[in-house]
C-alpha cells in the first residue's frame, strides 16, 4: 500500500537524490522541504481537473433564506438586511469543510415519487421520479456566522466563513473532496503530486530552477492528461444543440442527464519558477 511518505520519497528519486526520509516530521532537510508544500499541492492539483476519485455529493447545511421561502415564511423587508441571502439569491448554504472545488448543484424540480410521496420515504407501488434539467447556478463568498448558532452574526462572534449561494431549496453539492487517503487516488493524480512535490523540493534544497521547472512541467502534463481521461471516464453525452443551429430558430431536446461536467474551466497549469 502507497503511503504519504511514500510520495515524498518518489519526489526525492525523481530529483535524483539518492536519500530517503522515514516520516515527514523526522526533521531532516528533504523531510522539511517536502512537508512545507505536501498538503498544499495536494488540495492545488485537486482542484486543477476532474479526479473521479475525488468526486463526493452532500446535502449543504442552510444558513439563511429569503423571506417569503418556506423556510423563512416571514414578510419581506423593504430594504435588504444582513441576515438574508445576498442578493438576487434565495439560499445560503455552508460551504463544506471537505470541499476543494464545488462543482455543481444537482437540479431537484422533480424529485419524490410520481404519487407525491417524497424521494425520503421508502415507498412501494410508486414510479420513481428523477433529478431533471441543467445543473443549478450558485456562487461561492463569505458571510459571518457565528460558530455557536450557525447563524448570521454581524457580532464580534461572527467569523468570516465561506458560504454558497444559490436559488436551490434543500441543495446537494457535487464537489471535489480534500481526500486523505493515498490508496484511492488516481496513478495520473500521484504521478502528477510527486512531480510537482519534486519541482518544489529540489528548488528549496538546491535553488535549481531548471530541473524544478522541468518536474513541474512533467506535472502539468499529467494534470492536462487528467483532464480528458477523468472527463471522458463512464458515459458521457454532449447533447446541446450547437449556437450557429440555435439561433436559426432549430433547437432540440437535452440530455442533461449525462452532461453536468461540460464547460468547465479548470484554470491554468501549476506555476514555474
Amino acid at each position: 500500500m502507497t503511503s504519504e511518505v511514500d510520495i515524498a520519497n518518489q519526489a526525492l528519486g525523481l530529483i535524483g537524490t539518492r536519500s530517503t526520509i522515514a516520516s515527514l516530521t523526522e526533521g531532516s532537510p528533504e523531510s522539511i522541504a517536502a512537508n512545507q508544500f505536501f498538503d498544499q499541492l495536494r488540495r492545488e492539483i485537486i482542484r486543477m481537473a476532474p479526479w473521479n476519485f475525488a468526486k463526493n455529493t452532500n446535502a449543504l447545511a442552510l444558513v439563511c433564506a429569503a423571506p417569503g421561502t418556506p423556510e423563512n415564511p416571514s414578510a419581506g423587508t423593504p430594504q435588504w438586511q444582513k441576515g438574508q441571502p445576498m442578493p438576487p439569491w434565495t439560499y445560503e448554504y455552508l460551504y463544506p469543510a471537505d470541499c476543494v472545488r464545488p462543482l455543481w448543484i444537482v437540479p431537484q424540480f422533480n424529485t419524490g415519487f410520481a404519487s407525491g410521496v417524497p424521494i425520503t420515504t421508502a415507498v412501494t407501488g410508486g414510479a420513481p421520479s428523477f433529478w431533471n434539467g441543467p445543473p443549478v447556478r450558485f456562487a461561492v463568498a463569505i458571510d459571518q456566522i457565528n460558530p455557536n448558532t450557525g447563524l448570521v452574526d454581524t457580532s464580534p462572534l461572527g467569523q468570516d466563513t465561506k458560504i454558497i449561494l444559490t436559488n436551490q431549496e434543500s441543495a446537494i453539492l457535487v464537489y471535489l473532496k480534500d481526500v486523505n487517503n493515498v490508496n484511492v487516488m488516481d496513478d495520473q493524480f500521484l504521478n502528477a503530486w510527486s512531480h510537482a512535490l519534486a519541482g518544489r523540493i529540489v528548488f528549496q534544497l538546491t535553488g535549481d530552477k531548471t530541473l524544478a521547472n522541468m518536474k513541474i512541467q512533467e506535472a502539468n502534463l499529467a494534470i492536462q492528461a487528467a483532464r480528458a481521461s477523468d472527463g471522458n471516464e463512464g458515459l458521457t453525452i454532449n447533447n446541446v444543440t450547437p449556437d450557429f443551429i440555435r439561433v436559426r430558430g432549430i433547437d432540440g431536446p437535452y440530455d442533461w442527464g449525462w452532461t453536468p461536467n461540460t464547460n468547465f474551466d479548470w484554470g491554468a497549469s501549476l506555476q514555474l519558477y
